[in-house]
């Protein structure tokens, strides 16, 4: 039998193994591992679904519970805060509750009330007082999200002012270049581009054989070949899932994506002139050796006028980052290649997603060009782009259909 705590009450608990669950399933839980100051010492003491153990291997985050090994939690903490996320939709829509069970045998739970619009709230805390533990029902909301909850508690959250311009990472981003402009004059908005000429003039300048495009390096004309592959490739040992905006000529934009985003349903083709292929692995992938990808085929049709390839980290990421994982893209156009690697990424775990570059399909061939563009920390918004007159594409991070694939409802 129970033992129910309402909101504001505690209960001491043996301190053993505490394993925290919510309902209903598909609620992100979080737990924010705190000093004697109420801060926490590092961002590391952040457990959440892309950085899923704490420093002292103590506080867990499995299967969508969190585990807390209370005997092995480090002295320097002082408490541990649990709270919980969601994606869409409010806490004030559903009957929110929590279940902490001691070492299988005691059993605690948690009713949480009196919240309205919230899409974070704080759960529970778990707290030692004179070297004893105890478990508090807290139920306080954050309509601030997950990331005024960590802004609260000393972990510092790259927010970009209203006034900057979008396509332009934070100052604590790597930066990139602007969007590009295709060289020479683009036809008039709505108008397809015509097919290449099989055999262009002496005049072209295509680049051959194998090409890295490193930061600030001028865009990359490829000779178009029937089929275009887009590889996105990382160091194996986590998981990234890759999809694409596809920019029509008539300013559409169409996504191309496994798993489903705010109003946009999970589609891996458009026609039969995208198509995602998904996961392939190479090397001795389930031993942290080789590399994994994503593949994304591509005939470019007059119809396209570009693509946007975005890497986007899945929620088995683990501890990794951009950065860690050593994230690329590559074009394939017939034997030529041009890779974007994000070399500039910061090595943190709470960046989502990189746009590496754009794929424009240009009457003399395939222009590529760098933009390694982050997420703000904590967005699962995709991207936008929009087309303008001039046939530019700008790319706008963050100002997309929020993903519906980061939770772990499993």
């Amino acid at each position: 039998m129970s033992k129910v705590i309402g909101k504001g009450g505690n209960a001491a608990v043996r301190g053993g193994t505490l394993r925290i669950s919510a309902t209903p399933a598909g609620i992100d839980l979080t737990a924010l591992c705190l000093r004697s100051d109420g801060k926490v010492g590092g961002d590391e003491d952040f457990v959440f679904y892309n950085q899923p153990r704490s420093p002292d291997g103590a506080v867990r985050l499995r299967g969508g519970e969190l585990e807390l090994d209370l005997p092995g939690v480090a002295a320097s903490t002082d408490r541990i805060v649990v709270s919980a996320s969601i994606d869409s939709g409010s806490f004030g829509d559903m009957a929110l509750g929590v279940r902490i069970a001691e070492d299988g045998t005691d059993i605690y739970d948690l009713p949480i009330t009196g919240l309205t619009s919230e899409t974070t709230v704080i759960l529970a805390e778990v707290y030692r007082p004179a070297g004893t533990w105890k478990i508090r029902n807290v139920a306080q909301g954050y309509a601030t999200g997950l990331a005024g909850l960590a802004t609260d508690f000393g972990i510092t959250v790259d927010d970009p002012s209203p006034n900057a311009a979008a396509s332009t990472p934070v100052p604590s981003e790597a930066p990139a270049p602007q969007p590009a402009t295709p060289p020479g004059p683009p036809p008039a908005l709505g108008q397809p581009f015509p097919e290449a000429d099989p055999a262009p003039g002496p005049a072209v300048n295509f680049a051959k054989g194998a090409i890295t495009l490193t930061k600030g390096a001028p865009p990359v004309l490829l000779r178009k070949t029937p089929l275009v592959r887009l590889r996105v490739a990382w160091a194996s040992g986590t998981d990234y899932e890759a999809y694409a905006l596809v920019v029509l000529t008539s300013g559409e934009v169409v996504h191309v994506a496994t798993f489903p985003a705010a109003g946009i349903p999970a589609d891996p083709h458009y026609g039969d002139l995208v198509r995602h292929l998904g996961d392939r692995g190479r090397g001795d992938v389930r031993r942290g050796g080789g590399q994994a990808e994503e593949i994304l085929e591509v005939r470019l049709a007059p119809e396209i006028l570009a693509v946007i390839p975005v890497a986007y980290s899945a929620i088995n990421n683990g501890t990794g980052s951009f950065h860690k994982y050593r994230v690329t893209l590559a074009i394939e156009s017939g034997a030529d290649s041009v890779t974007i690697p994000a070399d500039q990424a910061k090595k943190s775990a709470w960046i989502f997603t990189c746009v590496p570059g754009i794929v424009y399909n240009r009457p003399d061939g395939v222009l590529i060009e760098r933009l390694e563009l982050y997420s703000r920390r904590f967005s699962e918004h995709r991207p936008a782009a929009t087309l303008h007159p001039d046939g530019r594409v700008e790319v706008r991070m963050d100002k997309g259909p929020v993903n519906q694939f980061k939770a772990d409802h499993t």
